[in-house]
């Protein structure tokens, strides 16, 4: 049988120039690529195939339709797999749909909220500690390093109510970092060497590594050595400990989770929990500094229904255009750009293309996101897209989270964390760009990061 292909660029020299453009470039080559060839691409880099896909149509039909013909990309797997074992991010086939049925209780829209005051906490404490100008006085910040920070603090309490000290806190950061960093160089080998060869970053990796795991061990120590001091915790912790799986009775699968993926679904979600969100709110606040009269509006709606109690859950859920704004954040700069890739294990259908077992299918969110035919002025910021009356998204057009039954476990976490943290912030400041600073461009990291260091002036009200 003769099976269409899509169109693509040409793979001279094994497709390694293409490689080198995707490395040097890769959101402004892929938009190339789909400029040219249109809504489905396809190239070869080596022995490997890839087809890009960029009209939501076909994304939702290739990833809803045809879920059970992917896994996850393979090298991608086994990366964090090497780093934060066997957890609901790197499991696949029924192991993963264990874990996940285990896990989602803790992630449901109600459990979250009883999550509520631990992340208050941590955040009002961090926001104590990082800001003690008077009224009316500057601070210039680099909002990288405060979001990652205040984010850290809100993921370790929320995981163990555990108050971290400055040494946990740092020693947690530093340690992401060098794992984030590791991760994306070792991406791109076609295999990680064994822990005893030596290799390029192995040390910090495994000291790194260490680090989470014991910080995390720690926790869950404590809870096995003495239970009834810890009963009346509501963490996260407490959910994995306590957590079952109804559906394992009569059959084979453990009903509760290991010592082990407890640790290691901790790990997962103390990195990826607080990273993207970190990640989200340093292109927020750039955002609220470029745009200081939308600003001033949210602001208006968060004195209008929060005033200065606390806020609930049903307050944060009110703030629609705070909320709106973090939408529309995410929309320009998706945390996840490109790292949404799937594996074909079996062939498939799609359109007037046959996707071949064995390639790899990736989408694009950036572009999706950045399409004239799905938003318009998609290059400008405009919260009120996702306000009552706008018009239809398409579905599938806004993936922030992804979609598919892997659509991101902790996405009702984020929002909330994310509108909470926002919230006391815009309270507090008003944000501004010195004259030399403005919007950063963006650069493709494990998540989207700023091509330099974003400095706002946090002007106390």
């Amino acid at each position: 049988m003769t099976y269409k292909r899509p169109p693509g660029p040409i793979a001279f020299w094994f497709g390694f120039p293409i490689l080198g453009e995707l490395l040097k470039d890769a959101l402004g080559t892929v938009q190339r690529f789909h400029e040219q060839y249109g809504d489905v691409v396809y190239f070869q880099i080596a022995n490997e195939t890839f087809y890009y896909l960029f009209s939501p149509e076909l994304i939702r039909e290739a990833l809803l339709d045809h879920a059970d013909d992917f896994i996850r990309h393979q090298r991608t797997i086994d990366v964090f797999t090497q780093v934060y074992g066997a957890n609901v991010l790197t499991t696949e086939g029924d192991a993963w749909k264990r874990q996940r049925r285990i896990l989602m209780p803790g992630f449901l829209p109600k459990k979250v909220a009883g999550y509520l005051d631990l992340m208050v906490a941590a955040s009002t404490d961090n926001l104590s500690a990082s800001f003690r100008q008077a009224k009316g006085e500057t601070l210039l910040v680099d909002v990288e390093s405060f979001t990652r920070k205040i984010t850290v603090d809100v993921i370790l309490r929320v995981l163990f109510s555990h108050k971290a000290s400055e040494e946990d806190s740092i020693n947690a950061l530093e340690a992401t970092l060098t794992l984030e960093h590791q991760g994306m160089r070792e991406f791109y080998w076609p295999f990680t060497p064994p822990d005893w060869v030596p290799y390029p970053g192995r040390t910090e990796k495994l000291n790194a590594k260490a680090t989470l795991q014991n910080l995390i061990s720690g926790q869950i120590q404590l809870r096995r050595d003495r239970p009834q001091e810890h009963a009346d915790k509501i963490d996260y912790l407490s959910m994995l400990l306590a957590a079952k799986d109804e559906e394992a009775q009569g059959t084979s699968s453990a009903a509760t989770l290991t010592v082990e993926e407890i640790r290691d679904n901790c790990m997962v979600i103390f990195a990826a929990g607080h990273d993207t969100t970190a990640t989200v709110l340093t292109w927020w606040i750039a955002l609220m500094a470029e745009h200081r009269d939308v600003a001033d509006k949210v602001r208006q709606e968060i004195a209008e229904v929060v005033g200065d109690r606390t806020p609930t859950a049903d307050d944060l859920s009110k703030l629609t255009l705070l909320n709106a704004t973090l939408k529309e954040a995410m929309r320009l700069y998706p945390p996840a750009p490109l790292l949404f890739a799937r594996r074909v294990i079996s062939g498939f259908q799609l359109g007037e293309w046959h996707i071949p077992k064995g390639a790899n299918v990736n989408i694009p969110v950036w572009h999706v996101h950045h399409d004239a035919r799905w938003y318009a002025d998609p290059e400008k910021f405009l919260p009120e897209r996702f306000l009552a009356g706008a018009p239809d998204i398409p579905r599938g057009a806004y993936m922030p989270f992804g979609t598919g039954p892997r659509v991101c476990i902790g996405q009702h976490f984020a929002t909330m964390e994310m509108a909470l943290i926002a919230a006391l912030l815009l309270r507090e400041f008003d944000f501004a760009f010195s004259e030399a600073q403005g919007m950063p461009k963006p650069k493709v990291d494990m998540v989207l990061k700023p091509e330099k260091a974003v400095m706002v002036n946090f002007i106390r009200r």
